[in-house]
């Protein structure tokens, strides 16, 4: 650029970040440039964008054959006599010698190109608008002028001249400048046009684009404290550690400026007194809550000065806002600026001053006092423990975690340090942190842990590497002896590593860690054993579980433990009932918005999936995988991202599920979690049912429950039951598909939940023999409509029964109910089979001879249609005619309508009896 540092760090286009009027203006006056001249003043707080919008000036005008003339106003040469005019016209100086003699003299002195006599301002002004004037008559000229409100005096003056005369020359000015310096400015001549923050939308694609690899937690709080500025969205992110970005470690109290925005913010308290400053700082450390009032107690603590008057003056500069006795920063970033620009005797000073006026002993209080103390100091660690204990009881265990490790900072026993790091460590963990957890476990170990810690070590050991890797071996090789050393439920430690247990028990489906949770089980009470029934053998000790479960839950206290809430949310996940409580859990939720955030957010992404919200459940376990990924937690980001693939495969996205198997197997077969084995089988037979590829459904289901047996170890069977009895169905199993729902019968299924009855039911009609009188049934069980996509399911079964018998209006209201549903659903696959079913059903009859139906079928849908009938898959008829498995699924979309069946067994009866077969 042959003006000034104009270049943006991320090169957006005005429009996409939010500034297409202010774009448009500029563009006007840049593309009329040769017929009027115009002067334009972009206006905004630092940082907003004001340089992006004129360095996309100079692009346009350039591209538009205009001469770019540019110029930077620089703070350090504001007492400079005309340095910025220097600046802009040097390039025009062999230009000079077609103007006239006296203004040529005037301009060389002015750029000391020639010794003499000061010259005045206004000559300069006006020998230097004759020079710009005389190149701009060969070629329209944008000057373009960033911070003019650095400018010095002289410059000025001769660029408001330029200003009040550019509409009769072709000249296109542009100039930024600070909004907090248009009072001092004079724009007469000029049009103003203020650059504000960025929407938040535009604040989200900048950022995302600067920053494409900052996790949730981070990205959120960096919005927050950016408000929309540009420049601290691009700046912030860049000074965090790669754990801080990655969001493994929390972020800092006050986020790092970098250089730039340091120079940005620190510009606006330059310019106060240091006692002025001190009670800012005051005012940046302090709590939300606090006043004005309670600053100046702050402040005289410290001996600090006059902080009312202080506050006045900072509300003069525009860096503070003072209402209702309430302070309140004009951005967030003047806050970190105070705090990152103090040395650290200011800090500790302040930190002094507040634990000075504050109670003694609440939690700001004695952050305050550890942040001022600077050696080991055991009563202040005391206090900390104390602070993190309750805190704790709150649900807030990453705030219990920090508050834990600054006292194992602060401890004067290396034991008790070590002791301190642990139970830092095992909060962090509960919080779901479990890369700050696993770091602080590595910093006990190192110092020693004491055996009065030892508990909460292997507890925590436990818990760590079953959350960031799988790892289940340290649960189950240090819990049963762990759990046996405690007193029982007199043991805060007793029941989370209990639950933890039972989750090592029903992932690994382990008989004999099953055994372990057992023994224990009695003492634990109801809770612990509804959620072994229903994860360990429902379809044999579930019975009554749903109703149990609101037994439960209608007995329960008003404050309900941490671990009690885990064990909770586990049962009703296995029971599908935890959309029945929904308000309860987000009242759990919110008392321990941590250590419950995890499990409440997969729990209820599959509840979503069960009921129909299948864009929240994938937006909610897309976005909680980030999370938990991002904070070291593998085993999370896994079930989160199983959980999104119940729609993906409903939906019939092979790809999608087939990379999730291939990426997620391995690890989990590994690892021994045998229950997420099942489950990726499970969404396998889930997708190719959807895709019509009935044999691979068949298979894969069969495989996990073989027809007529409900096995212990598939914890929840009833997910692929109907996939098993729809896919034995269509490949001809009748049988196979009648002796699993007998089974399911006998075993008293419907009993377990109201779920696992209207699966039952909904398989019954499927084989009945009366289907219509069977299905009729269903549709009108009370609650049917809680479970969309098998209710629509059965419909289709149902409606395309009703066809075959030529029961065509009847079948149309199944059919076309069946295929709404599933549009709902976005359930794409599902969605087509039923308006194949609708096509066949309304198509007219024939009005001449009948055509055989085989004599439709093209060459290729032939060769598929006999390999159908052969009995091979959809991925063995791929293989030998070189396709895709899902083309041969299209190509089946299109068999069964032509030959009027909707099943593989169909295709062979209709190729027998056309001979063809």
């Amino acid at each position: 650029m042959p003006y000034g540092a104009f270049a943006p760090t991320v090169p957006l286009g005005a429009e996409r970040l939010g500034r297409g009027r202010q774009w448009a203006v500029v563009r006007h006056a840049i593309e009329n440039a040769a017929d009027t001249g115009r002067a334009l003043w972009l206006c905004g707080e630092p940082g907003v964008g004001k340089t992006v919008l004129l360095h996309q000036a100079g692009e346009l005008a350039a591209a538009h054959g205009l001469r770019v003339l540019g110029v930077c106003g620089a703070e350090a040469e504001r007492d400079i006599p005309f340095a910025a005019l220097h600046q802009l016209l040097w390039p025009l100086t062999r230009h000079a010698d077609g103007i006239s003699q006296r203004g040529r003299a005037v301009l060389r002195r002015a750029l000391e190109l020639e010794t003499g006599p000061p010259v005045p301002s206004y000559t300069v002004s006006a020998a230097a608008v004759e020079l710009l004037d005389r190149v701009a008559r060969t070629r329209p000229l944008l000057v373009a002028v960033d911070d003019l409100h650095w400018a010095d005096a002289s410059s000025a003056e001769v660029l408001r001249f330029l200003q009040r005369r550019v509409a009769s020359l072709p000249v296109v000015m542009v100039a930024t400048a600070w909004q907090e310096a248009l009072d001092r400015l004079d724009p007469t001549g000029a049009e103003v046009l203020t650059v504000g923050p960025l929407g938040a939308e535009q604040a989200r694609t900048l950022l995302a684009e600067a920053h494409p690899g900052l996790s949730a937690p981070a990205r959120e709080r960096v919005l927050r404290e950016a408000v929309g500025n540009p420049l601290a969205l691009v700046e912030l992110p860049s000074r965090l550690d790669a754990l801080e970005r990655g969001g493994r470690l929390p972020l800092p109290d006050y986020l790092p400026l970098g250089e730039r925005l340091e120079r940005v913010f620190a510009r606006r308290v330059a310019s106060l007194r240091p006692a002025a400053r001190f009670t800012l700082l005051l005012c940046a450390l302090a709590g939300p809550e606090e006043s004005a009032r309670l600053v100046a107690e702050a402040a005289a603590a410290a001996d600090a000065g006059d902080a009312a008057a202080h506050l006045a003056t900072a509300q003069r500069l525009g860096l503070v806002h003072v209402e209702d006795q309430r302070v309140r920063f004009r951005h967030p970033l003047v806050r970190s600026s105070l705090v990152r620009g103090a040395d650290g005797a200011e800090r500790r000073r302040a930190h002094r001053a507040w634990a000075a006026v504050l109670r003694p002993g609440e939690a700001r209080q004695v952050a305050h006092l550890a942040e001022a103390t600077t050696a080991p100091d055991e009563s202040v660690a005391a206090a900390l423990v104390a602070v993190a204990a309750a805190t704790e009881a709150r649900g807030g265990d990453l705030e219990a975690a920090l508050f834990h490790a600054r006292a194992a900072a602060l401890s004067e026993d290396p034991a008790r340090r070590g002791g301190r790091l642990v139970t830092a460590a095992c909060a962090a963990a509960r919080g779901n942190h479990t890369g700050l957890a696993a770091r602080l476990l590595d910093q006990a170990v190192a110092h020693g842990v004491p055996a009065d810690s030892r508990d909460v070590l292997d507890f925590t050991q436990a818990l760590v590497r079953f959350h960031a890797d799988g790892d289940v071996g340290p649960a189950v090789a240090l819990l049963p002896a762990l759990l046996d050393r405690l007193p029982g439920r007199e043991s805060e430690l007793w029941l989370p590593a209990l639950f933890l247990l039972v989750l090592a028990a029903g992932f690994t489906a382990d008989p004999e860690v099953w055994a372990a949770v057992e023994a224990r089980a009695a003492e634990a009470g109801e809770i612990v054993r509804l959620g072994c029934d229903a994860w360990h053998d429902p379809a044999r000790r579930a019975h009554g579980g749903h109703a149990r479960l609101g037994a439960v839950l209608d007995t329960l206290p008003d404050e309900v433990g941490t671990a009690e809430t885990w064990l909770l949310l586990w049962a009703a996940a296995g029971l599908d009932a935890v959309g029945d409580h929904a308000p309860l859990w987000r009242r759990m939720v919110d008392q321990y918005p941590y250590a419950t955030q995890a499990l409440a957010e997969a729990v209820s992404a599959y509840d979503d999936y069960l009921r129909g919200h299948w864009d929240r459940c994938l937006e909610r376990s897309r976005a909680a995988a980030a999370v938990v990924r991002a904070r070291g937690s593998e085993f999370n980001a896994a079930v989160h991202s199983y959980k999104a693939a119940y729609v993906t495969a409903a939906r019939g996205d092979r790809q999608a599920v087939e990379d999730l198997v291939r990426d997620l197997r391995p690890w989990a077969t590994e690892r021994g979690l045998t229950f997420l084995v099942h489950r990726l089988r499970a969404l396998q037979a889930a997708c190719a049912l959807a895709l019509g590829d009935y044999e691979t459904a068949y298979g894969h289901a069969a495989a996990l429950t073989p027809p007529g047996l409900l096995p212990a170890g598939v914890s929840q069977f009833h997910l692929v039951f109907l996939d098993l009895v729809e896919s034995a169905l269509h490949t001809g199993r009748t049988a196979e598909a009648r002796r699993h729902v007998a089974a399911g019968r006998a075993a008293g299924m419907d009993r377990i939940s109201p779920h696992h009855r209207f699966v039952l039911r909904a398989a019954e009609a499927m084989v009945s023999e009366d289907v219509d009188a069977a299905c009729t049934a269903v549709h009108t069980l009370p609650g049917s409509a809680v479970w969309p996509f098998e209710r629509a399911r059965l419909r289709l079964h149902h409606g395309a029964w009703l066809r075959r018998r030529g029961r065509r209006a009847e079948a149309r209201v199944h059919l076309a109910a069946a295929q709404q549903a599933f549009a709902g659903l976005g359930a794409g696959p599902w969605r087509e089979r039923a308006g194949e079913e609708l096509r066949v059903n309304d198509a007219p009859g024939p009005a001449a001879a009948p055509r055989a139906p085989v004599a439709a079928l093209t060459p290729q849908e032939l060769r598929i249609a006999r390999l159908v009938a052969a009995g091979l898959s959809n991925r063995d008829i791929g293989a030998r005619l070189q396709l895709s498995p899902r083309t041969v699924a299209s190509h089946l979309y299109k068999v069964y309508p032509k030959l009027q069946v909707t099943t593989r067994a169909g295709v062979a009866r209709a190729l027998t009896r056309a001979g063809t077969a």
